[in-house]
């Protein structure tokens, strides 16, 4: 039988997550329309193609849950004339059809199978504007590459979706032009224009567009440095528009994309940014321009903690030493005492691991200690315990048996097979140092080189989200922040939820989408945990999630940290997490970081 009120809790989720996420588009088209605002929007090149197919839904969904503010996509015009997002005129590269996309029905291409970067045939649609747009709505604005010369149908489509404010229209069309044919739109729908700045003409095409369109932004390009009209574009546009640049390619914005960043980021992005003025990149690396922006952000913040004792004298962890690597930076602190941490790290000869024990949803405690700890505990036990030349499978599984064989022993199996909510939970990244590999099982963190993985939950984002509408409503009913950090009706709201939730943990249904993998002393979907190889890289960072953010050196991740709980110590506008800051608390929730050096 349907539980009525988990309906209706679930029902409200929905409500405030749809609540959200138009405040989420309003948060971006607030900025994107305050040209002086410093804030760098960043838009991503067809979604997040790298890790989805182009123009998919899954792609656009990618990159909403990055935290891009703008998805690029490209649209094209069946036979019968549907709008569908498609880059090419043919099928031939990104489905599994052949033959131009006019010469064939909406029908015909729906029956088709998108194909992904490497060719490789995906389960996933063509999607149409329409079902993108109903998608996309309200969380995020699309900026419709290929779409000018169906400005009519496509605004068409925008008000019968309700979506007219949240999609980009661009041109390289001349300005009078565009405000002659589709001057009716402009109130409503955002125009970019397009210049190329190697043209002759471009700076008095700048200025017709500034004159008669008074645009929100303006693509520019342009192939080399010694182009030096990019700093006259800069005075021109200061304060009356944004300034936007495309990274994809080194001939779009003087050789600084995405590849010059990734040798160093300051030269590539920080010069658009810093020398050039831009305050909106369009990248195909959304996540690592996301990361660099943020860390930039931070540096400027770097004077928010002026005394780093704290970091030796408030330090947690017993020093422990490998001969196979070096702990270059590590700090272990619990948000209320020593005893209570549930967070923990262990170093061996040929392991080292950040555990996060999870946060008990019961009363049930054994020697005083809450279940948590009890979980991290028994996981750092059996890390101790581990072969040097054990894999991924074989660990996990020896972590559960440890688990699993101290419900035996306290004679509780019976009881938390019935109530998963009960369960001594913990979550782990674990580095093997034989197989070289990082073992990542639920929300703890770990960044290597240019790869960086938090694993967040989709379920705590949900919960966090819903959490966040709660307490904005109460705050708009006349409650104070304070009255909010004593009783957190978000939390209380959330609250019998997270207690249900732990239903999803290993949960053995393969086709649940929100199931997440932990050690719980039950059998750890594999296909759920995460395994990098390292390679060649020698330097790694993990972490619990009681960062918000992980960043390669402690005191950036620390500053980020600070920075949030001076600003947001609810945590649900800067950083939306299901609980803040309790009362007597150093911070929401306990926190490890473990930075090492590997000898080879």
């Amino acid at each position: 039988m349907i539980n009525r009120k988990l309906v209706v809790f679930v029902s409200f989720c929905i409500l405030s997550i749809s609540s959200f996420a138009q405040t989420r588009l309003d948060s971006i088209r607030n900025k994107l329309f305050a040209p002086e605002n410093k804030n760098v929007l960043v838009a991503s090149h067809r979604g997040d193609w790298r890790n989805a197919c182009e123009n998919s839904i899954e792609a656009i969904d990618n990159a909403v849950k990055m935290g891009v503010d703008i998805v690029e996509v490209d649209l094209a015009r069946t036979k019968d004339g549907h709008l569908i997002l498609m880059h090419d005129s043919k099928l031939d590269r990104t489905t599994t059809g052949k033959g131009l996309v006019a010469d064939h029905t909406l029908a015909e291409i729906k029956a088709l199978q998108l194909r992904n970067g490497c060719h490789i045939k995906t389960i996933y649609k063509v999607p149409t504007l329409e079902e993108a747009l109903l998608f996309a709505k309200g969380r995020v604005m699309l900026n419709l590459d290929k779409a000018f010369d169906y400005f009519d149908q496509v605004y068409t489509l925008l008000e019968k979706t309700g979506t007219t404010d949240m999609v980009i229209m661009k041109s390289d069309a001349p300005a009078d032009y565009v405000k002659k044919n589709y001057g009716k739109y402009l109130k409503k729908v955002v125009f970019m224009p397009k210049i190329n700045l190697d043209d002759k003409n471009a700076m008095q095409r700048l200025d017709d567009y500034l004159q008669i369109i008074n645009p929100v932004a303006v693509e520019f390009k342009f192939v080399s440095d010694l182009n030096r009209l990019p700093y006259d574009v800069k005075n021109a546009m200061k304060g009356r528009a944004r300034i936007w640049y495309n990274t994809l390619w080194n001939t779009h914005a003087g050789g600084h994309d995405d590849d010059c960043s990734l040798v160093d980021p300051d030269e590539g992005y920080g010069y658009l940014i810093d020398s050039l003025g831009a305050s909106i990149l369009q990248t195909d690396r959304p996540a690592y321009l996301i990361n660099y922006l943020k860390k930039k952000e931070l540096k400027k913040k770097w004077e928010c903690i002026e005394n780093w004792d704290y970091l030796s004298v408030e330090n947690e962890w017993t020093m422990q030493t490998s001969p196979n690597f070096d702990v270059e930076e590590v700090f272990l602190k619990g948000k209320h005492t020593p005893a209570t941490n549930e967070d923990g790290i262990i170093v061996t000869p040929y392991f080292a691991a950040v555990i996060d024990g999870a946060t008990a949803k019961s009363e049930l405690e054994i020697d005083g200690k809450k279940t948590g700890r009890i979980a991290m505990e028994l996981v750092i036990e059996a890390i101790h315990d581990f072969p040097k030349d054990i894999d991924a499978n074989e660990a996990l599984k020896r972590i559960t048996e440890k688990i699993h064989s101290f419900y035996v022993q306290h004679r509780l199996l019976e009881e938390l097979e019935k109530t998963p909510g009960s369960r001594f939970t913990a979550n782990g990244v674990i580095y093997s140092y034989e197989k070289n590999e990082i073992w990542q099982i639920g929300d703890c963190q770990c960044l290597f080189g240019n790869t960086y993985s938090s694993n967040e939950k989709e379920i705590d984002a949900i919960m966090a989200n819903a959490r966040a509408v709660v307490n904005e409503i109460a705050l708009l009913n006349g409650a104070t922040p304070d009255d909010l950090l004593s009783n957190d009706p978000g939390r209380n709201f959330i609250y019998r939820f997270l207690q249900q939730q732990a239903i999803l943990q290993n949960n053995p249904d393969k086709n649940q989408p929100y199931s997440f993998p932990v050690f719980d002393g039950f059998p750890i979907n594999m296909h759920q945990v995460r395994i990098f190889s390292i390679g060649n890289h020698t330097q790694i960072v993990l972490s619990s999630d009681g960062y918000p953010c992980l960043f390669p050196t402690l005191r950036e991740s620390e500053c980020y940290l600070m920075n949030i709980l001076e600003n947001d110590p609810l945590c649900m506008r800067q950083y939306k997490s299901t609980k803040g800051i309790k009362k007597g608390n150093c911070s929401f929730d306990d926190r490890a970081c473990l930075k090492i050096r590997i000898n080879r």
